[in-house]
């Protein structure tokens, strides 16, 4: 009998096939003094798509950074400079690499910028980061200035005078990028960009769907790479091919009854970033009879928009973002993940490298035990900097927990 190839083809080589080829893409536009953009995430990237500015997200370098095993030399880098160890992983990592660290970055570094853009959907940390990179390499910067979702509706429930606002600052944004390139926006391209975006978001939410399945045909390990299109380039044709293909070989495997494990007793939602710098933490788990069926990272990014509204569509794709929410939204996303997933435990990872996204655990943690009687592991890592845990002690808390579990 022909076991199941039980990896994924579509993802495998992802780094060299797609994360590389992206950063060498930059590089090469930058050589060609076409616009290169700084951005940061939960920053409407599909603006600067529409107007073929490369956008270039250091967030995501900095996992690549972890990745390549370099993060913590650059963290340290930073911290020589005098910025706090208390500060976001990523933004030490990347500040590291702009400070004259002595090595060969991973992937040449990142291009740089013509110029910067930032929100403050996220988090303060965005904008001061930002600005340190501004004044380093003497180009402007923007600042979307996002209203806070204080009703933490979705994007159907929103405050009509937050959906205005956000509206306004866009339009504020168009006249700065058209400032900075020379070029006026074009709105029939914004339509067909944020329609190529939209279909994007529905191919990745469909994938999610299929992971549904019992075995479960994908994990965080893919998930958590093939995310990378939903978050730097949403409105590209790439983006669409990779997640057809990807789509349709989860699809076939769910048809199949192919899991990732073979015997699968455990089903985890992730919350929170992963460790970068070790995501075989996840064949770990897989190693304990466990999976990783959803991240509430994966169901973040997504949204509908509609080109007929490409504005107001922005708005409600953007506004929700649970960075932006109140926690209780975000008790409501992990919940909803518990029940329609067929989740057994949540695992909260305390990410020191990332304060903000680890504030409300605890209460996470009780409400999903209130409601659905179902465990949470809360433990200590960062995203980036493995200094705050090591290899040997995750391990040992994941041991322990699914042992827990076991009885």
């Amino acid at each position: 009998m022909t076991m199941p190839d039980r990896k994924l083809k579509t993802t495998s080589g992802f780094y060299k096939n797609y994360v590389k080829k992206f950063y060498e893409d930059a590089h090469r536009a930058k050589a060609e003094k076409r616009p290169v953009a700084w951005v940061a995430s939960t920053f409407p990237v599909e603006t600067l798509q529409a107007m073929d500015i490369v956008p270039v997200w250091p967030e995501n370098y900095a996992s690549v950074c972890a990745a390549r095993q370099v993060s913590v030399e650059l963290c340290e880098r930073a911290e020589r400079e005098g910025f706090s160890r208390d500060l976001c992983s990523y933004s030490r990592c990347v500040l590291g690499s702009m400070f004259g660290y002595e090595k060969e970055l991973p992937e040449g570094g990142l291009p740089k910028p013509d110029f910067l853009v930032t929100t403050t959907c996220a988090c303060d940390t965005h904008l001061k980061w930002f600005q340190v990179a501004s004044r380093l390499y003497k180009v402007p910067l923007f600042l979307l200035d996002v209203p806070y979702n204080t009703g933490g509706g979705d994007s159907d429930h929103l405050d009509k005078a937050h959906i205005e606002y956000y509206m306004s600052q866009l339009e504020e944004l168009f006249a700065f990028l058209e400032k900075q390139t020379g070029t006026k926006l074009e709105m029939d391209k914004l339509r067909e960009t944020l329609a190529v975006s939209d279909w994007t978001s529905k191919l990745w939410t469909e994938i999610q769907e299929y992971r549904k399945t019992v075995p479960c045909p994908m994990d965080a390990r893919d998930a958590f790479s093939a995310v990378f299109f939903m978050l730097c380039m949403p409105g590209s044709q790439l983006a669409v091919d990779f997640y057809t293909q990807l789509r349709d070989e989860v699809r076939q495997r769910a048809k199949d009854g192919i899991g990732m494990i073979e015997n699968e007793r455990f089903r985890l939602v992730w919350d929170n970033l992963p460790l970068w710098y070790n995501l075989k933490i996840f064949d770990y788990l897989n190693s304990l009879d466990a999976v990783v069926v959803a991240e509430v990272f994966s169901h973040t990014w997504a949204g509908s928009l509609d080109q007929s509204k490409p504005l107001e569509s922005l708005a409600r794709k953007y506004l929700p973002n649970m960075a932006n929410s109140t926690v209780q939204r975000r008790v409501d996303i992990i919940l909803n993940l518990v029940k329609d997933f067929h989740v057994n435990a949540v695992v909260l990872p305390t990410n020191w490298g990332c304060r903000m996204m680890s504030l409300s655990e605890t209460i996470v943690r009780d409400a999903v035990y209130k409601k659905l009687g179902v465990q949470s592991l809360i433990i200590d890592v960062d995203s980036s900097d493995w200094r705050i845990a090591g290899e040997a002690q995750v391990k040992e808390r994941f041991a322990t927990f699914i042992e827990t579990l076991a009885k």
